[in-house]
C-alpha cells in the first residue's frame, strides 16, 4: 500500500504521537515520515462513510509565525522534511463526485466570518489549511496596515457546505505570547 510520498522502504517503527496525533513512520534508511493529525481518520466509521461529505473535529492550536530556516548549498539534495502549514488543517471526506465544491466558512464566537476556503469535490479525503488571516474576501471588514496579522485568540466555527449537506465544528485558538494580533 502506498502512503503519499514514502518511498518502498521497509518500516521498522510505527507511532501515533500522544499531543499532536501525528502518525510518525519510522523506516529502515530513510528516516521518518509523517503524517499530519490522524484524528479524521480515527473518527472514520462506516455511518460517515456514507454520508455525502463530512468534516472532521479540527484541534485546538497556537497560532505562531514560524522563522524561516537556514538556507544552505545543497542544490537540489533535501535533507530534512517540510514543516506543517501554518494554522487550522480542516479534513473533509466526500463520497462521490457530484460536481459541487468543497467550502468551508470560518467565523469568529461572534458569528463574524473571517475565511472562505474552497476546493474541488473530489472523492476521497481532502485537507484544506486555514493560516489564521482574513480571507481577501472578507479582508476590507478588518482593515488595519499589515495582511499578515493573525486574527486573535478565540473559538471559531468551521461550516462545510457540499450540496445540500452542511456540517459545523468549533475550534480553539490561542495565539503565541508576543503576537499581536488584528
Amino acid at each position: 500500500m502506498r502512503i503519499g510520498d514514502l518511498p518502498s522502504v521497509r518500516v521498522d517503527d510505527i507511532q501515533i504521537h500522544p499531543r499532536t496525533s501525528d502518525l510518525v513512520i519510522a523506516t529502515h534508511g530513510r528516516s521518518l515520515a509523517i503524517l499530519d493529525d490522524t484524528i479524521p481518520f480515527r473518527e472514520f466509521t462506516p455511518e460517515i462513510a456514507s454520508k455525502p461529505a463530512q468534516l472532521f473535529s479540527v484541534r485546538s492550536l497556537t497560532g505562531a509565525y514560524l522563522q524561516p530556516g537556514f538556507v544552505d548549498a545543497n542544490g537540489k539534495g533535501r535533507y530534512r522534511g517540510q514543516n506543517p502549514a501554518e494554522g487550522a488543517l480542516f479534513t473533509v471526506w466526500v463520497r462521490e463526485f457530484t460536481g459541487d465544491e468543497i467550502k468551508i466558512v470560518v467565523t469568529k464566537s461572534t458569528g463574524q466570518p473571517v475565511a472562505n476556503l474552497k476546493a474541488p469535490g473530489t472523492p476521497g479525503f481532502t485537507r484544506l489549511n486555514w493560516d489564521l488571516r482574513p480571507t481577501k474576501d472578507v479582508i476590507a471588514e478588518y482593515g488595519g496596515d499589515d495582511p499578515k496579522r493573525l486574527l486573535p485568540s478565540g473559538d471559531y466555527t468551521a461550516e462545510l457546505t457540499f450540496g445540500p449537506t452542511k456540517v459545523k465544528q468549533t475550534f480553539h485558538v490561542d495565539l503565541a505570547e508576543g503576537i499581536t494580533p488584528r
